[in-house]
């Protein structure tokens, strides 16, 4: 059974294994259409036994943690070999990315993996974009909506 702490936006696993369902969720579009098309993947994972939420982003160029993630659970962070600016992330006009983070994954019961993020994000905890994808060789059926790898 999950418990949610008072002091944090993350879930203690209690020991034991959660199955987890990957949620979509509709983006905010001048004109919804009730076709997936406009559907992005919502989940969660676990990051050493705390509950996070997680969006698989076709769309992204990079796979980001949030410094709110990293702070809590005092994960290493590293400075980024090649630092950047990014805009889209949070609501200011643009930041510069310029640390990194190998963050341990945990979905479902069966996979986990060790993704290397940028850090600094608002939208969730963790996004996985392309270079996950690629590197798992997941396959995204677009029509069907569903996210497949192993």
């Amino acid at each position: 059974m999950e418990t949610e702490p008072k002091d944090s936006n993350f879930v203690e696993e209690d020991g034991e294994v959660a199955t987890y369902v990957v949620q979509q969720l509709l983006c905010n579009q001048k004109n919804p259409d009730t076709t997936q098309r406009y559907q992005i993947f919502y989940s969660r994972c676990s990051v050493k036994n705390k509950v996070c939420n997680l969006i698989f982003d076709n769309d992204s160029c990079e796979n980001i943690v949030s410094t709110t993630l990293t702070d809590y659970l005092k994960l290493e962070i590293e400075p980024h070999s090649h630092s950047y600016t990014i805009g889209w992330i949070k609501m200011c006009h643009c930041i510069k990315v310029t640390n990194l983070c190998q963050v341990p994954i945990l979905i479902g019961k069966f996979y986990q993996d060790s993704v290397t993020c940028d850090v600094d994000m608002d939208a969730c905890h963790i996004l996985l974009g392309r270079p996950w994808q690629h590197d798992v060789d997941a396959t995204h059926r677009s029509k069907r909506n569903i996210y497949m790898f192993t």
